[in-house]
């Protein structure tokens, strides 16, 4: 029988993959045989991920990469190569988020910073990719973004402004790159226990929030990793440009 969910000799970049989210996804697709690039602007969290994938019988490689720096975007990408060969998956999951604000608190630097990590970065990440995958007709692009790039954040307008911007680009080069079997979608992950979310106030609102939860629980790293598996493996082969929103 065929194994939609085997990932055996792909390869996969996951950008912030030191901890949380992307941590849970490093090693659950190289749990399913993928080989994976490790990488993140935390070094040291980095190589420990690595390491952990090799202590489990997995392939991987680490890297430092601050996905605001075009150079380390491709110096990671290289890296990728020369290790396994091409790049076959890419996990956008690098991202900052930011303590509760009144929109007219934001500073300009503020606001800059967060469109340059939580938007533009992808885009250089993607930019640089898809050459690869264009090349062999394949490849997989999953961007993480949050619920409140749909329905808005009280508090918090200039992140959920560059995760709506990343909905749109999803959905926009999904439509580009179909041609050549390239699918590429997007998570709106939900309030999720990771470290980012400890540095934000949310144990204010926790409350409120698992009223609207149908599942009575905070998601964690690992349930994000699933989705991303599900839309990185054969499964999804005639899913693109749609949004996973949990």
């Amino acid at each position: 029988m065929f194994d939609y969910f085997g990932l055996e000799g792909q390869t996969a970049i996951v950008t912030g993959s030191g901890n949380g989210i992307g941590r849970a996804t490093a090693i659950m697709l190289a749990d399913l045989g993928a080989n994976v690039m490790v990488c993140d602007i935390e070094t040291d969290s980095a190589k420990k991920v690595e390491e952990e994938i090799l202590g489990r019988g997995g392939k991987a490689v680490s890297n430092r990469c601050d996905v605001t720096k075009l150079e380390e975007i491709k110096e990671t990408i290289r890296k990728t190569v020369e290790a396994f060969g091409t790049v076959d998956i890419l996990v956008n999951n690098a991202g900052i988020g930011s303590v509760s604000l009144p929109f007219e608190e934001i500073t300009d630097e503020q606001w800059e910073q967060m469109i340059k990590v939580d938007l533009t970065a992808p885009f250089y990440v993607c930019r640089e990719v898809i050459p690869y995958m264009k090349e062999q007709k394949h490849g997989k692009i999953i961007n993480i973004s949050s619920g409140s790039g749909i329905i808005g954040c009280e508090f918090c307008s200039h992140y959920a402004s560059a995760k709506a911007g990343l909905i749109g680009f999803t959905q926009s080069i999904a439509k580009e790159l179909a041609m050549d079997r390239i699918n590429v979608n997007v998570i709106a992950v939900p309030t999720t226990q990771t470290p980012m979310l400890k540095e934000t106030e949310f144990d204010i609102f926790v409350e409120d929030e698992l009223r609207d939860i149908p599942w009575g629980r905070i998601g964690v790293p690992e349930d994000i990793a699933d989705m991303v598996l599900y839309l990185s493996s054969d499964s999804s082969e005639y899913v693109t440009g749609q949004i996973l929103a949990p």
